[in-house]
């Protein structure tokens, strides 16, 4: 299973990490690893490309994370939120019908 942990401040998301497998299908087979993969990715490249901020990210086998940086402006800010936002309306989606293999987690963190 692959779990997803969104991280907000308050009512604004900060970032995510997202571990393991989600073991539907072989490697290469995998629609719901490639529904999250290209949801979580899109994401980095959109705030990467239309927010024009560096973000701390990394991914490695079975582990992804991405945290906006801290003091950003609050336009790029918002921007940055929209594209988070639309990938967890995506993942909530995936996690609807394939919630065997998908956990989302919500989770508050300090400022």
């Amino acid at each position: 299973m692959t779990v997803i942990t969104v991280h907000y401040s308050g009512q604004h998301i900060v970032g995510f990490t997202a571990k393991g497998h989600s073991g539907y299908a072989e490697s290469g087979e995998d629609i719901v690893c490639a529904a999250i993969s290209a949801l979580t990715q899109t994401a980095y490249l959109g705030i990467t490309e239309f927010v024009s901020e560096k973000v701390d990210f990394s991914m490695k086998d079975g582990a992804l994370r991405l945290y906006l940086p801290e003091g950003l402006e609050p336009e790029k800010r918002e921007k940055a939120e929209l594209i988070l936002g639309t990938m967890v309306l995506g993942l909530r989606s995936v996690e609807e019908n394939y919630s065997d293999y998908l956990k989302l987690i919500k989770r508050e963190v300090k400022a």
